[in-house]
């Protein structure tokens, strides 16, 4: 304050002057002290404006201060990375780490002053959910009550599946229903956001094996004989639950719940049989395999020829339905089959008077030979 030189402080801002007078060698001093005119200028005052609340792994977040000035000086903490506008009044950041963050700025405006204390703007950086899947793993094709879940009280739900299936309900909520209809690898993804208002980057994924429905095939006879017994019929072995049905001319009198039954055929006419059964993927088939049975009636052999006659009277023929096969004839001990055995015709010779009978019986083309033979007294 004494010397040459003195140093100032500023601390408002406006027009000031600093003045100065000394004495010189000859011992005088002005008649007024030097005044020097100053201008103190005001400090800037940076302020920024950008998200203040964020999700992890946010790109492409905008903060801004004022324009057209210099010396843009940004910086933010450690959670954080500057991407783009360095120097310049707004920069491009990428939020890497959850918790409190912060982003600053300083700068020289046009008087040249730069604010003393760099500005600070804190960000909140939210973490993103980890969406859970679940429901079941595998199911049958053709399912219609698979029902995947994630976690509740969130917003934004959004499911898909892949192409094997269809959401038949509940797409906008935390559970869903689904039908699978496509054997083979399937997938059930879900996103939604939390209460941060942040979702996943990704959404979480879920593997379905939807395993194929079994086709039941029955063997066994086709076409059988009224009251026919022991008729065997099978599917595949190895399986669980088999269920067998058949229709109304039938019973079922052995093996009801295996692979193979055997049926009593008690009516005539059109028959089905059917089966389902589960797989080793505990599955079922939609609907059960159906199987055709034609129950035929026995034949009904009739008799032509004499009836009342002498004995030792010569050969009298005997004659049944042609085009048959397995023609069985017998005649009582007073006759003698003397031609024709094995055909639809047979002559008989009566050797001993009395009641006597002829009997016929034969397999006609359905298989089914008469219950007993027909008898002609």
């Amino acid at each position: 304050a004494t010397t040459n030189t003195i140093t100032v402080t500023w601390s408002t801002t406006g027009a000031k002057t600093v003045t100065v007078n000394y004495t010189n060698g000859s011992g005088c001093t002005a008649v007024a002290p030097a005044s020097y005119a100053v201008t103190v200028n005001a400090l800037p005052t940076p302020t920024i404006t950008g998200l203040n609340a964020v999700c992890a792994a946010t790109t492409g977040v905008t903060y801004t201060t004022q324009t057209g000035m210099t010396g843009y000086t940004w910086t933010i903490s450690a959670g954080g990375t500057i991407t783009a506008g360095a120097g310049t009044n707004a920069i491009t950041v990428t939020w890497n780490t959850v918790g409190a963050q912060s982003v600053s700025v300083n700068y020289t405006n046009a008087s040249g002053c730069t604010a003393a204390t760099a500005v600070s703007y804190p960000v909140t950086v939210n973490a993103r959910p980890t969406p859970t899947i679940t429901g079941p793993a595998t199911a049958c094709a053709a399912s219609t009550t698979n029902v995947y879940t994630t976690q509740a009280g969130m917003t934004g739900y959004t499911w898909t599946v892949s192409a094997g299936g269809t959401i038949t309900a509940g797409s906008t909520t935390n559970a869903i229903t689904v039908t699978w209809n496509t054997a083979g690898a399937q997938t059930v993804s879900v996103n939604y956001t939390n209460a941060s208002g942040c979702n996943a980057t990704t959404a979480a994924s879920y593997a379905v094996t939807v395993n194929a429905l079994p086709t039941p095939t029955i063997a066994g006879p086709a076409s059988v004989c009224l009251l026919s017994t022991g008729n065997v019929y099978s599917t595949q072995a190895g399986m669980t639950g088999y269920t067998w049905t058949v229709s109304a001319g039938g019973t079922i009198t052995a093996g009801a719940g295996t692979n193979a039954i055997t049926v009593t055929w008690n009516t005539v006419g059109a028959k089905t049989i059917t089966v389902n059964y589960t797989n080793a993927n505990g599955c079922a088939a939609t609907t059960p395999a159906s199987y055709a049975v034609t129950v035929n009636a026995g034949a009904s052999p009739t008799i032509t020829g004499t009836t009342s006659l002498c004995v030792n009277s010569g050969f009298y023929n005997y004659t049944t339905e042609p085009g048959m096969t397995a023609y069985v004839w017998t005649v009582s001990a007073g006759g003698t089959i003397t031609f024709g055995a094995g055909t639809n015709q047979i002559q008989v010779t009566w050797n001993t008077a009395g009641a006597q009978t002829v009997s016929v019986n034969y397999t006609p083309s359905t298989g089914c030979p008469a219950a007993a033979p027909t008898v002609l007294p």
